[in-house]
């Protein structure tokens, strides 16, 4: 699908590949539908309805891309994803990868009778799917080689926002997909997790005996008051996930982001920060960076350091100054660029800068 995600579509028509007898998703090329994507959003509407949230998350897919061919995860995640949608969430309204997995949305029936029935036929389908998903691929003679085992799986209800154009739906927002991402999150080491304050009036006997009850504060969320969940075999909630979130002692700017050949010719850089800072105050700028294996690849994982600058008053507002030398030398050994086997791409090497402001007695050790 390219970096645009889904296009899903209620009827058919001549540039559609079905998907199911009632669904569809756009089939271009990657430049034909960023194109497309820009002529619909020119005409876009936004629409109010209530779904439930789906998102799923392959456990280890980093892990496991970053040590095999690139052609071989590609391999894997095009047959797990028509596994998925065709043989357990065939009914899917609308579906986007989400790069190591998926996120679904099913729009709830009209009738609220209706409702509960399929609520519990998720839940019961999405237990399913984590309970075999390490068997799946079996059949599919092109799967050669190792892949993952374990599916994190969060699910939610409520309502969203559709963006809607020339008749399909472009995307969906809202703080179900929110919540239902954060409850992926803690579906772990793998499992599923649910969260509604409506349970025990939405499931089935059959499917809430699948279930055991817990409570997650959740970033950006609810983070002092624990949220009700219901949690599926394979599901470990740590102690810490049922505490208030703490707050950060740092204010943070926005994220800059700088290549690699820009970072090494430079010396020194401004980053504008999110405010003025307090006398009692310092600032700095937490810097990331990709890992490379002695091969040139890129590991799927990255390593940071904190540089403190110096504060600079400018017109457009307060800015932090830093030396650059210490990220120099740290990215000493990275590519500016590394290139696809498969597609033959070449991907810029980049690093992010976030600049901050902190309490100059914090702690750092």
């Amino acid at each position: 699908m390219g970096a645009a995600g889904a296009i899903a579509k209620r009827r058919g028509a001549n540039d559609l590949a079905q998907v199911d007898k009632t669904h569809y998703v756009y089939a271009m090329a990657d430049g034909d539908l960023h194109e497309r994507l820009r002529e619909l959003l020119g005409s876009a509407k936004a629409e109010g309805c209530n779904v439930v949230a789906t998102f799923l998350d392959i456990r280890g897919f980093s892990s496991f891309s970053s040590q095999g061919q690139s052609f071989d995860a590609a391999l894997y995640l095009r047959a797990v994803y028509q596994i998925i949608l065709s043989e357990y969430f065939n009914d899917a309204t609308f579906f986007k990868p989400t790069g190591d997995g998926l996120l679904l949305i099913h729009e709830l029936p009209t009738d609220r009778e209706d409702v509960p029935a399929l609520v519990s036929s998720i839940l019961s389908r999405a237990t399913d799917l984590v309970t075999s998903f390490g068997e799946i691929t079996n059949d599919d003679y092109m799967i050669n080689f190792p892949v993952p085992q374990k599916l994190g799986v969060g699910i939610a209800r409520g309502s969203a926002t559709r963006l809607v154009s020339d008749g399909g739906v472009l995307d969906y927002t809202g703080r179900c997909l929110n919540l239902a991402s954060r409850l992926m999150d803690k579906a772990r080491p793998f499992g599923v997790v649910f969260s509604d304050s409506r349970a025990d009036q939405l499931l089935t006997s059959e499917v809430s005996v699948l279930f055991g009850d817990d409570a997650v504060c959740l970033r950006g969320i609810s983070e002092q008051l624990a949220v009700p969940i219901l949690v599926s075999a394979g599901v470990e909630i740590e102690e810490s996930d049922r505490e208030p979130v703490l707050e950060s002692r740092r204010t943070y700017g926005d994220e800059v982001t700088m290549s690699v050949s820009e970072t090494r010719a430079s010396s020194r850089h401004g980053f504008y920060l999110r405010r003025v800072p307090h006398s009692y105050e310092r600032v700095g700028v937490h810097v990331e960076y990709p890992l490379f294996d002695d091969a040139g690849k890129k590991k799927g994982t990255v390593s940071w350091l904190d540089v403190y600058g110096d504060y600079l008053e400018q017109p457009n507002g307060a800015l932090v100054t830093i030396d650059l030398e210490a990220v120099k030398h740290r990215i000493r050994d990275i590519p500016e660029s590394v290139t696809g086997k498969v597609l033959g791409w070449t991907k810029t090497t980049r690093v992010n800068f976030t600049p901050f402001i902190e309490p100059s007695e914090v702690d750092e050790s």
